[in-house]
């Protein structure tokens, strides 16, 4: 989209009433009501069923547009584009594919992609880091270490994902890379608050894996060839030392929302 006199682009986000429409679309796209292919209905028949003006409705149409779940053909009607085109990155539509099922494989992708950019961002800190950028990462590593549950029911999950929250965030600020910490940042796949099993295994995982980074960034030798005490800072002695299996990162920060509000169907 275009500012009006100067060849430059801009973000229009749709209004939280466009952002109901669009998850409701997308929600009714992936139950199969509306098939890939296919046409939607006619603009003042979606307008009346939501509810919502028309200039709403193809607020919401041209947001998905843009996120390639559709196509509108100006006076030839609006089509569903394959799942296979969607960006699938986009916050909005990942969210609904991830709530809702819209792929048995896409955590798991989203997990690979995820590994394989951290071990990236983890090797340029290794050589850009600065004094400060060390000193934040080790704090962050430590508080991390600090909210670990040693024992089932105690700990502070949430104080252990801010932790690690912000240890991705020095850690890509480290790397220097814009678009990797884009990425990552994007596709980031919220806890599960709710299910405390989940949790306790997720720590231990997260943990795990936040420690071979570290090693990866500091030089120390591969988690594989040592044994680190969780409970101490980094390189410092301690008494119960585990050993660090290789294990894929668990995601631990939420997705950013925009907020929602109902329409009628």
């Amino acid at each position: 989209m275009y500012v009006e006199g100067w060849n430059a682009h801009r973000v229009v986000r749709p209004s939280r009433l466009a952002n109901a429409v669009i998850e409701r679309l997308l929600l009714r796209i992936l139950d199969g009501e509306f098939q890939p292919g296919g046409d939607l209905p006619p603009e003042a028949a979606l307008a009346q069923e939501f509810a919502v003006s028309r200039t709403i409705l193809r607020e919401a149409l041209k947001a998905l547009e843009e996120k390639r779940v559709l196509r509108i053909r100006h006076g030839r009607g609006t089509t569903v584009r394959p799942k296979n085109e969607w960006n699938i990155l986009d916050p909005m539509v990942l969210t609904v594919l991830l709530e809702y099922g819209g792929s048995s494989t896409l955590a798991t992708e989203l997990d690979e992609v995820r590994t394989a950019l951290q071990g990236l961002m983890a090797d340029l800190a290794a050589q850009r880091i600065t004094p400060e950028q060390r000193r934040d990462l080790d704090l962050c590593l430590n508080r991390m270490r600090a909210a670990l549950p040693v024992e089932p029911g105690i700990g502070d999950p949430l104080a252990y994902r801010e932790a690690a929250h912000l240890f991705a965030r020095v850690l890509s600020e480290a790397a220097g890379n814009e678009v990797a910490r884009c990425v990552v940042e994007t596709i980031d796949v919220p806890l599960r608050d709710e299910d405390p099993e989940h949790m306790q295994g997720v720590i231990p995982r997260t943990q795990e894996f936040a420690e071979r980074l570290y090693a990866r960034v500091v030089g120390l030798p591969a988690p594989d060839e040592q044994v680190v005490d969780l409970a101490d800072p980094p390189g410092g002695a301690g008494s119960a030392p585990v050993s660090l299996p290789s294990q894929p990162p668990v995601l631990t920060t939420p997705l950013r929302r925009r907020p929602m509000v109902s329409v009628s169907r």
